[in-house]
Formats: C-alpha cells, structure tokens, sequence
C-alpha cells in the first residue's frame, strides 16, 4: 500500500500496490495496477475486485503449484489510514463504481435526442403559414352556400 499527495486534488491519496499470497513455501503476487485508489482520510470499497474478469488486479509471477490459482474477493472494503482513537470502523467508502453507469448514460443521450427531435419539430410547426393572398379583408366575406 502506498500514500502519495496530488496537487490537483490538494489531498493525500493511498494505492493498493500488491496483495501476496504465500502457502507451503509457494507465493503468488498480484499487483494492484489500476483501479484500487481513495483519498487517504476514505476507504475503498468495491463489489468485486478479481484477478480474471475486468480485473482490478493484476496476477504476476508465481512460485511452486500456484499458477492456475484465482484471486477473487466480494464486497471487498479496505481502508490503509485515517483510522482514529483506534477504532476499526471503516471511514466513508470511495466506490469503484462511478456515478454514471452506462444505462444511465444512454438513458441521459436518449432522452436528449428526443427532446431535440420534439424541439425541431415543434419550431417547423411554427413556421408553417397559412395563405392568405386570396382574402381581402375591405371586401364582403365569402360565402358558401351548403345546400346543393
């Protein structure tokens, strides 16, 4: 785990590294190359953090039998510091799923396509004109009989 300070954020900001596996003498490294960061003071909190499917750790080289072996954790939480009057409770949670989800995202285009279309076509609507060249407002009104 490592701690660094961004000057864009003006905030301390921790990364996990490498999580190290070791049984019988055998170890396996996965390394922690994107994804798993938060602010110092915030832990990191994410539904899945795996080693095979979108993975947000990296598998490195291995020793021994374990180069078949997985990583996976579910409802995975870690926070390395910020912890005060030493409690273990987990500070706010940085997730790792971001606000906009793709559904989201195509809901948001979606609905602003439709708006613009509605849009255009209620301006042509308003440009339409009826035609008047033939009315003579001076002259008597026009007059349809409607029997035959």
């Amino acid at each position: 785990m490592n701690q660094k300070f961004s000057t864009v954020s003006a905030r301390n900001w921790f990364t996990l590294d490498a999580v190290s596996l070791a049984l019988n003498g055998a170890a396996l490294i996965f390394s922690g190359a994107q994804g798993i960061y938060a602010p110092a003071e915030y832990s990191f909190h994410c539904m899945s953090v795996n080693s095979f499917r979108d993975p947000l750790l990296v598998r490195g080289p291995a020793t021994g039998n374990m180069s078949n072996w997985m990583l996976n954790f579910v409802d995975f939480q870690i926070q390395g510091f910020g912890l005060a009057n030493g409690t273990f409770d987990f500070s706010y949670a940085s997730d790792c799923a971001g606000f906009f989800t793709p559904g989201i995202w195509m809901g948001l285009l979606s609905t602003l396509l439709m708006l613009w279309i509605l849009a255009y076509g209620l301006t042509m609507i308003l440009q339409v004109t009826t035609m008047d060249r033939f009315d003579d407002p001076k002259g008597p009104a026009i007059y349809v009989p409607q029997t035959d």
